[in-house]
């Protein structure tokens, strides 16, 4: 596996496509695909970027980030296909890296309960629950974890 991961745009045809795919996937766990709260426009804004990460030129992997404030970052729409061991812990690597870079001390993210394996590998990779924050304060079913960097 040799992993490099390339800052670009969401209207990248490779992000669009593992962006179609994670819908997929979500609207088959959830039952909807988890678009409720994002806004493809963050991740071009102020301190905000997407990766894509390519295993041998193949596009396998995205996530965005958003800023939320000064220090902290919102990372949104992670996927990575399945089958593919280390791909998703290399990810969150790169998203960390680029987010220290950049400027933040913390990240956050939100998950669902009814996606424990997600919440299980953000667990794995050094995030903790954390109380929930907007826009999630009210949504019983949200699960928001941190990280510092």
């Amino acid at each position: 596996m040799s992993l490099a991961f390339v800052q670009t745009g969401v209207e990248n045809p490779d992000a669009q496509t593992l962006l179609r795919e994670l819908n997929e996937t979500l609207m088959g766990i959830l039952g909807h695909n988890g678009m409720a709260h994002v806004c493809f426009d963050d991740f071009s804004q102020d301190k905000g970027f997407f990766l894509v990460g390519y295993d041998d030129g193949t596009p396998v992997c995205c996530a965005g980030l958003r800023q939320l404030d000064d220090e902290t970052g919102e990372i949104k729409r992670v996927y990575a296909r399945k089958n593919r061991k280390g791909i998703g812990a290399a990810l969150m690597k790169a998203m960390e890296k680029l987010a220290g870079k950049t400027g933040y001390r913390r990240l956050v993210l939100e998950c669902r309960e009814g996606n424990p394996h997600a919440i299980e590998f953000y667990k794995k990779n050094g995030y903790q629950v954390c109380e929930n924050y907007p826009p999630y304060e009210n949504e019983v079913d949200a699960v928001c974890l941190d990280k510092e960097l």
